[in-house]
C-alpha cells in the first residue's frame, strides 16, 4: 500500500529540482521515497552543510594522466582455457539460434 505525501516547497526550488530530477532520469516520488529512506537509516535529515553530498574527487592533470597511463598498461594473464571455453560457448549459442 502506498500513502499520499503532501509538502510546500517554494514554487522556483520546486521547477529547478524537477528539472535536475528528468535531467538525471528521476521523479520527486523517487526523490522522497530516498528521503524517507535516509531518514530510517540514519535518524536524522540530510545536512548540505555537514557534508553528505556525494563525494567527487577531482584529480590533478598529473593523476589524470598517470590513472590513464595504468588502466592502457594493465594486464591479466588469462589460461588458454579460457579461450576454449569460450568457443564451446559461442558454439553452443550458435546451436540453439
Amino acid at each position: 500500500m502506498h500513502a499520499m505525501v503532501t509538502a510546500r516547497v517554494p514554487v522556483e526550488i520546486r521547477d529547478q529540482v524537477n528539472a535536475q530530477l528528468r535531467d538525471i532520469g528521476s521523479s520527486p516520488t523517487e526523490l522522497v521515497n530516498a528521503a524517507y529512506d535516509y531518514v530510517l537509516k540514519t535518524g536524522e535529515l540530510p545536512d548540505v552543510n555537514r557534508g553528505d553530498a556525494p563525494l567527487r574527487i577531482t584529480l590533478t592533470d598529473a593523476q589524470a594522466n598517470e590513472l590513464r597511463f595504468r588502466l592502457r598498461h594493465a594486464t591479466c594473464s588469462v589460461p588458454g582455457s579460457f579461450w576454449e571455453d569460450q568457443a564451446a560457448l559461442r558454439r553452443a549459442e550458435e546451436r540453439r539460434g
